[in-house]
C-alpha cells in the first residue's frame, strides 16, 4: 500500500512503525474471514481491510467523519485479522497507532471524550466501584439474574495469606477490577503456586489496559510508568510476573513498545515485558488426577491468549495431559463480545456475540465453562446458567481435592 504520512509523524517511532505497517498491507482480504463484525455485517468498513484504509487516511491527515471514525472503535481488538494475514500486516499495532492520533487530534465528539474517561476512571479499582459492587451485592435478590450471577460473594479471598514455604518467588498481578469481581482467581493462582514451592507477593495495580483502550492516553501512561518504577525492583529477585487475566497479560507483553518514544522507560518496559508468565508456565500436567475426577468442561481460550500470547494451545494440551474431561464443542475461535469495556459501549454487537458463542461452547453439555480472562469470564456468565470460571480455580479445585500422594 502506498503511503503519505507527514514528515513530521515519519520523525517519531510510531509514525515509522504505522508507515513500516500500511506498506504490509496488499489489499487481499483474507482477514475479513475471520473478522467477527465484518461476518455480522458484511460492510467492507466493518472489516480489517476497510479499516487499514480509513487508519490511512487519519495518519495521513485526511478530513474523517463521526460516521467513519465510529467504524475504528466496533472493532473488538481480537486480533483474529493478524492470524490469516499472509503479510504478517501489525494490525492491533496500527490501530493503537491511530487510537494515538484520534485522542490528541480530540476527533471524538465531547460527550464521547467524557463518557470514555468516567469509565476509564470507575472501573480503575476505585473506591467508588468497589462500593457499587458492594451495594449491588447487598441488594442482589432485588436485581435481574444475568446481573446477579455475576456479584461475587461478600467474604472475599485473603489470598496473600497462602504463600510458599520454598525460596522460589513470583510477583502476582492483582488488576484492577479482579479483585473486587473475582478475588478467588489470584486466590487459587497463590494456593497453586505455593504447593510448588513458590511465593506469590502481590503486584497491585491496573496493566493500564482499560484506559488505554478507552483513549485516556494520559491516565495509562501514567499507570505503565508507575507499574514499571514499583515492580522492577522486586522483579530482579522473582521469576517473573505471573498475570492470571490474558487481556493483561498481552497489554504488560506490549509496555516496551508502548514506551518505545519515552527513552526513560523503554528499556525498562522491555525487560518488564519479558518477565510476564502464566501461571500455566509453572505447572506440568498432574498424571495421578483421573478423568472421572473432572467435571465435564468446556474450554473457552480468550482472544488475547490465543492471538496475542500464542498459549491457546498449549493450555489446552496441559489441562487434556492433566486428565480434564474437554467436551467437543463447535467453538469457532471467535470473539465471545467481552473485549475490555467493549460490551459497555457496544451492548448489541457483544450480545450477538455472546449468544453465539455460547451456543458453541454449551453444544457439548458442559457441567461447567473455563476460561482464562476476567472480562471474558464476567461476559459469558451473564449470558449462561452453566457456571464460569478461570482455569486456574478448577485446576486449584480439583488439585485440593486430589491431592499428589507423597
Amino acid at each position: 500500500m502506498q503511503t503519505r504520512l507527514p514528515q513530521s509523524l515519519l520523525e517519531t517511532g510510531r509514525g515509522r512503525e504505522a508507515n513500516d505497517i500500511l506498506r504490509r498491507c496488499v489489499h487481499c482480504g483474507f482477514c475479513n474471514a475471520t473478522c467477527p463484525t465484518f461476518r455480522l455485517t458484511g460492510n467492507e468498513l466493518e472489516g480489517p481491510r476497510g479499516r487499514i484504509y480509513i487508519l490511512k487516511g487519519l495518519l495521513e491527515g485526511q478530513p474523517q467523519s463521526t460516521r467513519t471514525l465510529n467504524r475504528l472503535d466496533h472493532c473488538l481488538g481480537c486480533r483474529a485479522c493478524e492470524t490469516t494475514c499472509p503479510s504478517g500486516v501489525n494490525y492491533h499495532r496500527l490501530a493503537d497507532i491511530g487510537r494515538e492520533s484520534m485522542s490528541s487530534s480530540r476527533l471524538r465528539p465531547a460527550w464521547d471524550r467524557v463518557r470514555r474517561r468516567l469509565l476509564a476512571r470507575f472501573f480503575d479499582g476505585s473506591s467508588l466501584f468497589r462500593a457499587s459492587v458492594g451495594f449491588a451485592r447487598s441488594v442482589s435478590k432485588l436485581l435481574p439474574r444475568a446481573l446477579s450471577r455475576q456479584l461475587p460473594g461478600s467474604g472475599g479471598t485473603d489470598w496473600q495469606a497462602k504463600e510458599g514455604t520454598g525460596s522460589r518467588r513470583v510477583l502476582l498481578h492483582q488488576g484492577c477490577v479482579q479483585p473486587t469481581l473475582a478475588p478467588s482467581i489470584n486466590a487459587a493462582a497463590a494456593r497453586v503456586l505455593g504447593r510448588r514451592g513458590i511465593t506469590a507477593r502481590p503486584a497491585a495495580g491496573c496493566c493500564g489496559a482499560l484506559a488505554y483502550h478507552l483513549d485516556d492516553l494520559d491516565r495509562a501512561r501514567v499507570q505503565i510508568r508507575r507499574n514499571i518504577d514499583t515492580w522492577s525492583p522486586a522483579l530482579a529477585t522473582s521469576e517473573g510476573l505471573v498475570v492470571t487475566a490474558s487481556g493483561c497479560a498481552a497489554f504488560l507483553k506490549d509496555y516496551g513498545r508502548l514506551c518505545q518514544d519515552d527513552p526513560d522507560y523503554k528499556e525498562r518496559g522491555d525487560k518488564l515485558s519479558s518477565l510476564v508468565r502464566d501461571a500455566a508456565d509453572f505447572l506440568e500436567p498432574v498424571q495421578h488426577r483421573s478423568a472421572e475426577a473432572s467435571p465435564a468442561v468446556a474450554l473457552h481460550i480468550p482472544c488475547t491468549l490465543k492471538n496475542a500470547l500464542h498459549g491457546g494451545l498449549r493450555l489446552r494440551q496441559l489441562l487434556t495431559d492433566s486428565g480434564w474431561r474437554l467436551v467437543e464443542t463447535a467453538d469457532d475461535g471467535q470473539c465471545c463480545g467481552s473485549a475490555g469495556a467493549y460490551s459497555l459501549l457496544h451492548r448489541q454487537t457483544a450480545d450477538r456475540l455472546r449468544k453465539d458463542k455460547l451456543d458453541q461452547l454449551e453444544s457439548g453439555a458442559p457441567e461447567r465453562i473455563v476460561t482464562a480472562n476476567i472480562g471474558c469470564r464476567m461476559h459469558l456468565a451473564s449470558g449462561t446458567k452453566v457456571p464460569v470460571q478461570h482455569w486456574i480455580e478448577l485446576w486449584d479445585e480439583l488439585e485440593a481435592a486430589h491431592p499428589t500422594p507423597p
